[in-house]
């Protein structure tokens, strides 16, 4: 009996079996993420896949600190390493075309590929990352950056094919999958932390007389780090691999027959341009423009004038609330658009809070408190859960617009974070609202006394 065979079969008994416990349809036949039975193995092989998505862009990214000082862009590293992200855009391009030239060619096969150019980038990278070529009158770091697109390329991708890969399985497994992708930035961020980045900077003097923050040196290197970043994404791989060819969860599949509908019928194109689902993708823009555009640009802004620790506590606690969001969707109901909306409105004090401490930069309110610490952190962990929440919400609304509407749900969240990348990329370089706080302003101030004396 083939896979298809039995996922029918699987189905049929499925929708003839009773409901458990009785009760709603709806709620207690498995067709809403509370309560519904699962298989933990397949939850974990979805979480393990989801970890390979922004694995290595998230990576690339904490490891910063050590990269500026190594490589000959210095600190116009990020500003390359932004353009060469959103450059990765043209993955979506290239797989419409190769859907349009092979229209038979199923999703998996080009899953693998990008599974395994991203896993190949990171190890390659951890051999070249310092190498330079000599372009524009100037060194450059051409092979990290082009390495930087190809890891990039399995995040920016995997929004419009990894998303519909999952309406092959039931609705219950989404969340497991968007924990994964959650871990995708958790992960890195507790290598980092392992290896001893951005501890707090020992102020030196200079021979020119001025006082510079200098970092501690790491645990391990940063070749290591990403050669554990290729492990991981190689474990990717694998477990998408057994999630695809594995005969073991067939009765998690939806029935050939649904996944075709699904593919065909379920979403209307004139549906896509409805009221409701303008209104759920132009969410779903908004908050990808936070999540990985502003955010992320402003987070030092904000974090870094109240100290190290604080950036180090709201960046892991911050990742950690990510992924903790998304298991909410695993064992509690769905919320309603009601809900959701108060939980929207509530994110605004928090959101506006980190916006104020990031445009006061480098003296924002309350610097030299404990309790400004405190707020701060609790901000950032508030408004990265409440946002990846959301978001979660909006890709399970998707779902009911079958592959077409979780392909609009994924080109709206590219292009979201694109939109939200370049406008802060803009804003951080060519405009005064962002200033860089001063590592070792006391020091500084002391040593200017010490010599006008």
């Amino acid at each position: 009996m083939t896979l298809s065979d039995e996922v029918t079969r699987l189905n049929e008994e499925r929708e003839r079996a009773p409901c458990l416990g009785g009760g709603d349809e709806g709620e207690q036949c498995g067709d809403t993420m509370w309560g519904a039975p699962r298989r933990l193995a397949l939850d974990a092989l979805l979480a393990g896949w989801g970890l390979g998505t922004w694995l290595g862009v998230n990576g690339l990214y904490v490891q910063l600190p050590l990269l500026v000082e190594r490589l000959p862009e210095g600190w116009a590293l990020p500003a390359s390493m932004a353009l060469a992200v959103q450059l990765a855009n043209v993955g979506l391009l290239l797989y419409a075309l190769l859907r349009r030239l092979l229209p038979r060619v199923s999703d998996s096969p080009y899953i693998y590929a990008l599974l395994a150019v991203g896993t190949l980038a990171l190890v390659i990278n951890a051999f070249v990352y310092t190498h330079t070529t000599h372009m524009f009158g100037a060194d450059r770091s051409l092979a990290f950056l082009v390495l930087t697109f190809c890891a990039a390329l399995v995040g920016c991708t995997s929004s419009v094919l990894f998303y519909p890969y999952l309406r092959h399985f039931r609705d219950v497994y989404l969340a497991t999958y968007l924990v994964g992708e959650g871990l995708s930035g958790f992960v890195p961020s507790l290598l980092a932390l392992a290896q001893g980045v951005g501890g707090d900077p020992e102020c030196v003097v200079g021979e020119d007389g001025v006082l510079w923050a200098v970092q501690p040196p790491p645990r391990f290197g940063s070749g290591v780090f990403l050669l554990l970043l290729g492990a991981l994404s190689a474990t990717s791989l694998a477990s998408f691999a057994a999630v695809d060819r594995s005969h073991a969860f067939a009765s998690e599949r939806v029935a050939p027959a649904a996944a075709a509908k699904d593919e065909e019928a379920t979403a209307p194109r004139a549906q896509l341009l409805g009221g409701r689902w303008v209104a759920v993708l132009a969410l779903m823009v908004a908050l990808n423009a936070l999540a990985n555009g502003v955010l992320p640009s402003v987070q030092s802004y904000s974090c870094m004038p109240y100290g190290a620790q604080a950036y180090h506590l709201a960046a892991a606690l911050g990742a950690m609330a990510n992924p903790a969001a998304c298991l909410a969707g695993v064992w509690l109901r769905p919320a309603s658009p009601r809900a959701l909306a108060a939980l929207l409105l509530a994110l605004l004090p928090s959101l506006g809070y980190i916006l104020a401490t990031a445009l006061l930069s480098p003296a924002p309110p309350l610097r030299d408190q404990t309790v400004g610490v405190i707020v701060i952190v609790l901000c950032w962990v508030w408004t990265v859960g409440a946002v990846s929440y959301a978001r979660m919400w909006v890709y399970g609304w998707a779902r009911s617009g079958g592959a077409r509407g979780m392909r609009a749900c994924g080109v709206a969240t590219q292009l979201g974070s694109a939109a939200g990348s370049l406008l802060l990329f803009a804003l951080v370089n060519y405009t005064g609202l962002f200033t860089q706080p001063d590592q070792c302003p006391a020091l500084t101030t002391n040593f200017t006394k010490q010599n006008a004396m």
